[in-house]
C-alpha cells in the first residue's frame, strides 16, 4: 500500500526502527508516534491550518474569561443604582465614604488585572480581528490618558496597563467617578468595546472547538492510528 506525504528521512529511519524493534522502543521526540503526527501535519496544508487554530483555542478561552471579568467589574462600578459611587454620594458617614473609596480602588485594581490578562491572550492568539481590538483599546487609553493618569493608570508599550497603587488609593472619590462612575464617558466607551470583544471572542471559542475536534479526529487520532497500524503489522 502506498502512503503519500511521508517523505522525511528521519521518519523513514524511525519507521525502520519501529518495524524491527517493535513496541519496546522508547517513545522519545524521534519516535514513530511523534514523527507520524508531525509529518502528517507538516505535509498537509489543511491539517497545518487546523493545528494552528486548535492551538490558539486556549488563548481565546483565557481572553474570553478575562474580558467577561472586566465587563462585570465595569458594570458594577458604573451601576446607576448600586455602584459605590452612588452609595458614597448618598451618605454623610465619613467612615462609610472611606470604605466605599477602598472598595472602588480594589475593584479598579481587579479590573486592570483582568484587562491585562485579556490583552496578553489576545496578543498571543493573533489574527486581524484581535489586532483591531487592541488598536481600538490602545486609542481609547490614549484619548483618556490624562484622566487615567490622575488616578494612577498609565499605558505600557505592549498595550497592557500599569497601576500606581498609591495614587489610586489616594484618589478622591469624585475623581474616580469621573473615570469609572455611572456618567463617565470612558467607562461607557470601554464597556461598549468589552461587549464586542466578549461577543466576538465567545463565537471564536465555539468555532475553534470545532477546529480542535476536527484536528484531533482527523490528524492526531484517526490518521495517526491508521498509519501507525500499517507499520505495527510489519513489526
Amino acid at each position: 500500500m502506498k502512503v503519500t506525504g511521508i517523505n522525511s528521512a528521519d521518519l523513514v529511519s524511525a519507521l525502520y526502527d519501529h518495524t524491527t524493534q517493535g513496541s519496546s522502543k522508547k517513545k522519545d521526540s524521534n519516535s514513530i508516534e511523534n514523527l507520524l503526527t508531525s509529518n502528517m501535519t507538516s505535509n498537509n496544508p489543511a491539517m497545518a491550518r487546523l493545528a494552528r487554530k486548535a492551538e490558539s483555542k486556549d488563548y481565546y478561552k483565557k481572553a474570553l474569561s478575562a474580558a467577561e471579568q472586566s465587563d462585570e467589574l465595569l458594570r458594577k462600578l458604573s451601576d446607576e443604582k448600586k455602584s459605590v459611587f452612588v452609595k458614597a454620594a448618598d451618605t454623610q458617614d465619613e467612615q462609610a465614604k472611606e470604605e466605599y473609596q477602598t472598595e472602588a480602588a480594589k475593584d479598579i485594581a481587579s479590573l486592570l488585572n483582568s484587562y491585562n490578562t485579556m490583552i496578553a491572550n489576545l496578543m498571543e492568539a493573533g489574527g486581524n480581528a484581535n489586532k483591531n481590538f487592541l488598536s481600538e483599546l490602545n486609542q481609547l487609553m490614549k484619548d483618556y490618558g490624562k484622566e487615567l493618569s490622575a488616578i494612577g493608570i498609565t499605558g505600557n508599550e505592549d498595550g497592557t496597563l500599569a497601576l500606581d497603587a498609591e495614587t489610586l488609593a489616594g484618589a478622591d472619590m469624585d475623581v474616580l467617578s469621573e473615570v469609572f462612575g455611572p456618567d463617565a464617558d470612558f467607562s461607557q466607551k470601554l464597556t461598549g468595546q468589552m461587549d464586542t470583544i466578549v461577543q466576538k471572542t465567545a463565537t471564536t471559542v465555539d468555532t475553534l472547538q470545532i477546529y480542535s475536534t476536527a484536528y484531533s479526529n482527523s490528524g492526531s487520532y484517526s490518521q495517526y492510528n491508521y498509519l501507525k497500524g500499517i507499520y505495527d503489522l510489519k513489526a
